[in-house]
């Protein structure tokens, strides 16, 4: 790892510092619009940051952040999601109250930094206290309608994700026992993936299965997914966009740097699996569920566990598995952003998320209602979604690795998953709409709408093509947390 050549050059401190500064000033702001200004001038320095990150790649600042190629890929996606789930939030909150504004801007900033912090943290405690962090900011956003049912959800968040939270913790406990005989025992990556070698494969099996189940919490994958599930359907739409792609892929990252520091050691084979039960079981229960759902968020949100379900999945596999698992995450991120925003629409038009109090959405809103279809191709995989390249991809490599019986299995839950979601998106496209069920025509707003049809046409792209630099970009994140 390169150390910056200045030591003045402390990017990611300035951004830490500015998200704090920039959030306490938005609770002072006097009005609205000031307060979607304070708020918009984050998002510009969280874009300098983003590039001057990317121009220094390899770098480490203030000792426990690097600029990987992990963490900078990841860190683009948030400002992608970022940027649209703020745009879209300025729209959909439009009758909130200033207090109300405020304290969800604040709490959509602190979590965008928290999220970047764990996203570059090179040690496993810092990582941890990121996380931890993202637990308070996102209640912020949980409890931002104020009511009995947003208390309850907030609270259980709360509980829940420190409760998992507190189990990594005793993973990490475990991954420190590695270190006792060295001579710097700093809990960074680099230091475990040193020590992994001649350390006890009892802790280090402890150390996993402790940081995987408590980390869940956060992916949204088995057994801690639930909570992700009632946060989405309680959140704002355009903050749920925010937390099934940033904060989802913060989980992710953070599994996969433990599970790549522990790659190759005594214990990888007892790794994958655990890594694919827990898939198995997060695309089941979202199987399961997705039938009985009639809120579109809860809907969306059980689509969010069976994807990264099929990423751990991948990543079980090994080899090309590890591509698959973070190509599929970037173009989750962009088709999920795609379609949260979209339903956010629909939740303005309609004054309700319940399916069955919708209908006739083609005839209401013909451009959101393509649009809809759109990502919905996008989120079931189906051509020319990204998504079907990656699952191709995937049950080649379950093929070729003689996991029939989980390739039956995954094809068989995937195609009852995919009748679920075409038919709640279809009775809204085209069930006739109640007479009593009146719709907001100034909802309607085309320009929101165009963000989410590049978003899905960016997923679509990507089924045909990926950047020359986005390739080995995937293959250089492999080869470094891979490497045995």
């Amino acid at each position: 790892m390169r150390q910056p050549a200045l030591l003045l050059y402390k990017m990611l401190l300035y951004f830490f510092i500015a998200a704090i500064a920039i959030s306490g000033l938005c609770l002072l702001m006097p009005r609205r619009l000031a307060v979607t200004i304070t708020a918009g001038l984050f998002l510009l320095a969280q874009l300098c940051c983003f590039m001057q990150v990317y121009k220094n790649q390899g770098l480490t600042e203030l000792y426990f952040f690097t600029y990987d190629k992990l963490a900078v890929l990841f860190f683009g996606l948030l400002n992608v999601a970022g940027m649209a789930s703020f745009v879209h939030s300025i729209a959909y909150l439009d009758n909130e109250s200033l207090k109300d504004y405020k304290f969800y801007n604040a709490g959509f900033i602190l979590l965008s930094a928290a999220i970047a912090g764990a996203y570059f943290s090179n040690n496993a405690m810092v990582s941890w206290i990121f996380l931890e962090v993202t637990t308070i900011a996102a209640a912020v956003l949980i409890y931002h309608r104020r009511t009995q049912k947003a208390l309850e959800a907030t609270w259980k968040y709360i509980f829940v994700c420190s409760t998992g939270v507190a189990l990594a913790y005793f993973g990490i406990l475990f991954l420190s026992l590695m270190l006792h005989s060295t001579a710097e025992a700093d809990m960074s990556y680099a230091a475990l993936r040193q020590a992994v070698g001649d350390a006890n494969s009892t802790y280090l099996k402890l150390a996993f299965l402790f940081i995987v189940v408590g980390y869940s919490c956060k992916m949204e994958v088995f057994p801690l997914h639930t909570i992700g599930i009632d946060a989405n359907n309680t959140a704002p739409a355009p903050a749920s966009a925010f937390l099934s792609t940033a904060m989802v892929n913060m989980g992710f990252v953070s599994i996969f740097r433990i599970y790549g520091t522990l790659y190759g050691s005594s214990i990888t084979a007892w790794m994958q699996g655990v890594l694919m039960v827990s898939g198995i079981l997060s695309v089941l229960m979202a199987t399961i569920y997705l039938r009985r759902v009639k809120n579109l968020k809860r809907l969306m949100a059980y689509s969010t566990v069976e994807n990264m379900g099929i990423v751990l999945i991948a990543l079980s596999l090994g080899g090309a598995g590890f591509y698959v698992a973070v190509l599929h995450t970037v173009v989750h991120t962009l088709v999920k952003s795609g379609m949260f925003l979209q339903l956010s629409q629909v939740g303005k038009i309609y004054g309700t998320y319940n399916v069955f109090k919708t209908g006739s959405y083609a005839r209401v809103y013909p451009l959101g209602a393509v649009t809809l279809v759109l990502t919905l191709l996008g989120i079931t995989a189906t051509p020319p979604s990204g998504l079907f390249l990656t699952e191709v991809m995937l049950f080649k490599e379950l093929t070729c690795g003689r996991h029939y019986v989980v390739f039956i299995l995954l094809a068989v839950m995937l195609c009852l998953i995919l009748y679920a979601l075409y038919n709640r998106m279809m009775y809204l496209c085209y069930n006739p709409l109640k007479e009593a069920h009146a719709t907001r025509a100034e909802a309607k707003r085309p320009w929101l709408t165009a963000i989410q049809l590049l978003l899905v046409f960016a997923a679509f792209i990507l089924c045909f093509y990926q950047p020359l630099w986005l390739q080995n970009n995937i293959n250089e994140i492999i080869s470094l947390f891979t490497k045995v």
